[in-house]
Parts: structure tokens; sequence; C-alpha cells
């Protein structure tokens, strides 16, 4: 195998990109989503024309931040698969990823950036797809075709049918519309109390939000469970 050696001024430029994100994602935070490159530039210490040279525009900073954050997720949800290829590990592992960057999972599911739209087709569309296909393989980790394909839906409905199976073409090709519309039923129910959690919502709860939240995964398994034939 052939090593490959990062030369210093590579290693530098990825550490200041670095160190750029996380003034920026700060600033994103703790301003209500206000952030420009001349307070990034002054807090990491260059020039705003220095800071062009690694993200020339505020919105192709914000573009980086988005799609390192669904793609560090995924991440997590695709070791979490791995190691615990269940519903219950699976969605333990995206509460521990939300609650330990909060920041950054607020960033892609929290209040928009004033005055910010993803690109159509960029970096974040292909970070947030490959998002959906790491927690929809994870769930359904282990079930064939046939197991996928005998999942039926509540009523039938040809209009949801048509747009599900368009959703799936997109990001899971050729899984059932049946089965990508409970993949997104689970991720809602999964998403909907970590969310519920970080913007303080649940203050009744306590310490035990941990713990009520994998009840609810361990009901959400035993649905998915009684799916397969």
């Amino acid at each position: 195998m052939t090593e490959v050696r990062v030369s210093l001024r590579d290693r530098k430029r990825a550490a200041t990109i670095d160190e750029i994100k996380t003034v920026a994602i700060s600033q994103l935070s703790a301003d209500a989503g206000q952030m420009t490159l001349r307070g990034v530039a002054r807090e990491v210490g260059m020039t705003v024309q220095s800071l062009y040279h690694y993200f020339p525009s505020r919105d192709d900073l914000i573009t980086a931040l988005i799609a390192d954050a669904h793609n560090a997720l995924a991440d997590a949800i695709e070791a979490a698969g791995q190691a615990h290829p269940d519903l219950v590990g699976v969605a333990s592992a995206y509460r521990g990823w939300a609650v330990e960057h909060r920041a950054r999972f607020l960033l892609i599911f929290g209040t928009p950036v004033p005055g910010y739209a993803a690109p159509p087709g960029g970096p974040t569309t292909d970070a947030a797809r490959r998002l959906g296909v790491a927690f929809t393989g994870a769930v359904f980790h282990g079930w064939s075709p046939a197991d996928l394909a005998a999942i039926r839906p509540p009523a039938v409905d040809p209009a949801l049918d048509d747009a599900l199976t368009a959703a799936a073409a997109l990001v899971l090709p050729g899984m059932p519309p049946a089965a990508f519309g409970w993949g997104l039923d689970l991720w809602g129910r999964v998403h909907g109390l970590v969310l519920l959690e970080l913007l303080g919502h649940l203050p009744w709860l306590g310490d035990q939000a941990a713990a009520n939240f994998h009840h609810a995964a361990l009901r959400a398994a035993a649905d998915l469970a009684r799916l397969r034939p």
C-alpha cells in the first residue's frame, strides 16, 4: 500500500478551516443565526480578505457547516448500526450525537439561518440524502426485499403512494413506498423527541429525558417488529 503523506501546508490549511468552522458554529449558536465573515475572521485572527481564500462567501461557509453536520450525524448512525443493528441502538446514537453537538444539530434542523438558501442539488442535498440512507438502512438492517415488500400501508392512497415512491427513488431506490413511509414515521418519532428535548420543551421530565427516550425507542422498535413477516 502506498503511503500518502500530507504536506505541512495542507495540514495547516485543514487546521485553519476547522478553526473557522468552529468559530462560525459558535457565532451562529450564540447570536440567533447571525454570522458574518468579518466577525469570524476577527475571532480567528485573520483579515476577511484572507478568509475569502477558504470560503468565498458567508453562504459557502454555512453550506460547508450544514453538509459537515449531516455527514457527522450519518457517521454516528452508521457506526451504531454496525455495533447495534436495531432501532433502539440507532435511535440512541441519534439522540447522543444531537445532545453532544446541539449547535450543529439545530443548524440543520432548527430555525433556518436568515438570508441563507442551500444551493439546489449541492453538497447539503447529498449530505442530507446520505443521512436518510444511513438511518433507514440501519433501521431495516437484515430485512430482505421480500420483508420490505410485505409491508402494507394502513389505507389505500394512490397519491401518497406516488409521492413515497418518488421520494424513495431519490433516497433509497428500489425501496417499496410503504416501507419508506414507515422509515419516515420512525425517523419522525425519534427526531421529534430529540428536538423537543433540545429546545427545552420537556422540563417536567427533569433528568429522565434519556430514560423516556429509551422507552419510546423500545415502543417504536416493537411496532417495527410487528411489521416483519
